[in-house]
């Protein structure tokens, strides 16, 4: 069978790994379904306060340009040339850890005319991206780009604010983390920025490349051996120590009573967030459990949160539920007028308390089941999708094939289910409420 006739069978969500020099881990997906090539590089480090800025607005500064493209018009003139490629970057969150990534993409060569592919051509310009930036001729960061992100940064941070359900989940996110990593948020904080510098930011690029777990996966419609073949000369770093083992995620603490914070600002509608400890990550055995239960209690239309709390008892404009599965965490979040604070939280309470009781009725599971089934299955056209599944279970030591995830989720029972629910503890409730905003805030 030709290479061709090979990529060109159903795709499945199978990767091919491959360990390159320098502890650069490559995951690869040929595919002739997909008419393009995505590649991205997965770059990993501990979350902490003190980095956090510097790591986010970094990827951001390297997309201004590099040696060979030193500006961003010379880097988008380079994306045209390779048919109108495209190049962004971005910085996750994955439990309390940290993930500057690069996502590339391209036509596929087989798509080109003869001697015009691109797939080597593009591997380089992500390479240049991480490793061959644009410098000044002290060696930093250029300070017209580090600037220029810096002020868009703060725009960004400081806009947070007008997103009142955003703000919200993370008032209470923070409230119910303080003092842990994962309070941090992935794209730092407002006042750390004033104290960046291309040279800082230089400084800690190298010392991420140096032993930061790397991970560079290709998806798509590419010739395999070619592949592994190019993106060894272009990620193949024998210079590197091989990767440093990262911190982890830090367990729960024990229990106590449960927070209560009411934060007042110019709204018209109250946000409620109730924040809940949930007995496992997405790398223990409890996971699929809690996946089903979060989709039984409030993660789709169907659920509990919206056929009771929202359609039955009239109590909120929208109800829903989340479960942050690297942490272990669960949120319930509804949008409530404000004299409806007492009730609604006892009401979202109490779709909890029914599935503890057992109180699952089959329509209702099924419809979670086929939820997810739907969901998972539309995994299979989306090669960015594909990729972030795979490197989150991937790291948490998980079948990620997507029919392996379908196959799991459906053959969670009522039973457990309904256990899942009985290891849930309320945490904070939060409550962003009409009133007069503090007195910082409204600065």
């Amino acid at each position: 069978m030709s290479a061709l006739a090979a990529a060109s069978q159903p795709f499945t969500g199978e990767l091919q790994r491959v360990e390159l020099p320098g502890g650069v881990r490559l995951h690869l997906a040929p595919s002739y379904k997909f008419k393009t090539v995505v590649i991205k590089v997965f770059l990993r480090t501990d979350l902490r306060a003190e980095t956090a800025t510097e790591v986010a607005l970094l990827p951001w500064v390297l997309r201004q340009g590099t040696r060979r493209h030193p500006s961003l018009r010379a880097m988008n003139r380079a994306l045209e040339e390779l048919y109108g490629a495209s190049l962004a970057v971005d910085v996750l969150k994955l439990g309390e850890q940290q993930v500057i990534t690069a996502r590339l993409e391209l036509v596929g060569d087989a798509f080109l005319p003869p001697g015009e592919g691109v797939l080597r051509a593009g591997l380089a310009l992500l390479r240049e991206l991480l490793f061959d930036p644009a410098r000044d001729e002290q060696g930093a960061l250029p300070a017209a780009a580090v600037d220029q992100e810096r002020e868009k940064l703060l725009r960004f941070l400081q806009g947070l604010i007008d997103d009142k359900a955003s703000y919200a989940a993370e008032a209470c996110l923070r409230t119910m983390c303080a003092g842990e990593p994962f309070a941090v948020f992935e794209y730092g904080a407002a006042e750390a920025l004033p104290a960046i510098d291309g040279a800082g930011l230089e400084a800690r690029r190298q010392a991420l490349l140096a032993d930061a777990p790397l991970d560079v996966y290709v998806l798509g419609a590419v010739d395999p051996a070619a592949a592994r073949d190019l993106v060894g000369e272009a990620f193949a770093l024998p210079g590197r120590a091989g990767e440093r083992p990262l911190r982890g995620t830090t367990p729960h603490p024990a229990p106590g009573p449960v927070r209560e914070v009411r934060e007042a600002f110019d709204v018209q509608q109250g946000k409620l967030c109730l924040g809940f400890r949930a007995p496992a990550t997405v790398s223990e055995p409890g996971y699929y459990p809690l996946f089903v239960m979060n989709g039984v209690l409030g993660g789709f239309p169907h659920s509990k949160l919206f056929k009771n709390v929202r359609e039955k008892a009239g109590l909120c404009y929208d109800a829903s539920s989340s479960y942050e599965r690297f942490k272990g965490l669960l949120f319930v979040t509804a949008g409530i007028a404000p004299e409806n604070f007492a009730r609604a939280r006892e009401e979202c309470l109490a779709q909890l308390e029914a599935i503890r009781r057992g109180e699952i009725g089959a329509e209702e599971l099924e419809a979670t089941r086929m939820s997810y089934f739907q969901a998972l299955h539309a995994l299979l056209d989306s090669p960015q999708a594909l990729i972030n599944l795979d490197y989150g279970l991937r790291l948490a030591g998980r079948p990620s094939r997507p029919e392996e995830v379908i196959r799991a989720a459906l053959a969670v029972t009522p039973e457990e289910v309904a256990e899942a629910a009985r290891g849930v503890r309320l945490d904070t409730v939060y409550f962003l409420e009409p009133g007069a905003p503090p007195a910082e805030a409204a600065a």
